[in-house]
């Protein structure tokens, strides 16, 4: 007997179609583990690359502050400097008061002889100083004067008034009005 297989045609086909799905099926399956590989260095690369970034980061915010820090110290520096600058203009100021205070008694008291005239009273009025005092003679009232008028510190020098003898020791009281130099940053007492 013989056998005819009219359905053979038909298998082949249909074996040849799962054949060929199970090819593609294979190749998107490789390419699909292909992809997820490739996806998973990229993650792993992509996290490494985030945690060295993290890490920089911190690194950054640590130089930040202190970076911070430093910029607060130095105008923390500046500000002293300033300050210190200013206290400097405020010494300045007081020893340039101090200078012709201190160069008229050095100049009174080169010019003064201790034993023969007493001062009682100095006042200092910006340039216009009075003297008031005591002396055994009205020669040395005068001497007093003259020694006054050779210190180079002085525009002018008046006796205003002598008295008459005072009291048991016989003094003779004076009055001397002064008139300083306006520059004495240069004038030293002789």
């Amino acid at each position: 007997m013989i056998v005819i297989n009219l359905l053979r045609r038909p298998l082949d086909n249909e074996r040849r179609v799962r054949l060929r799905c199970k090819r593609e099926f294979a190749a998107m399956m490789c390419v699909f583990l292909v992809m997820a590989i490739v996806c998973g260095f990229v993650r792993t690369d992509l996290d490494r690359s985030l945690v060295q970034l993290q890490t920089e980061k911190s690194q950054k915010m640590v130089e930040l502050v202190e970076a911070k820090n430093k910029y607060a110290q130095f105008e923390m520096m500046n500000q002293q400097i300033v300050d210190l600058r200013n206290s400097g203009q405020e010494v300045l100021a007081l020893a340039i008061q101090q200078r012709q205070p201190l160069q008229l008694l050095d100049a009174v008291s080169h010019s003064l002889d201790p034993l023969n005239i007493w001062l009682a009273k100095l006042d200092m009025e910006n340039a216009k100083v009075t003297l008031m005092g005591f002396a055994q003679t009205r020669g040395q009232i005068v001497q007093f004067a003259q020694n006054l008028k050779r210190q180079e510190l002085f525009q002018s020098v008046a006796v205003l008034e002598t008295g008459k003898k005072t009291g048991e020791f016989s003094l003779y009281p004076f009055t001397m009005n002064l008139l300083l130099m306006s520059e004495l940053n240069n004038v030293t007492p002789s």
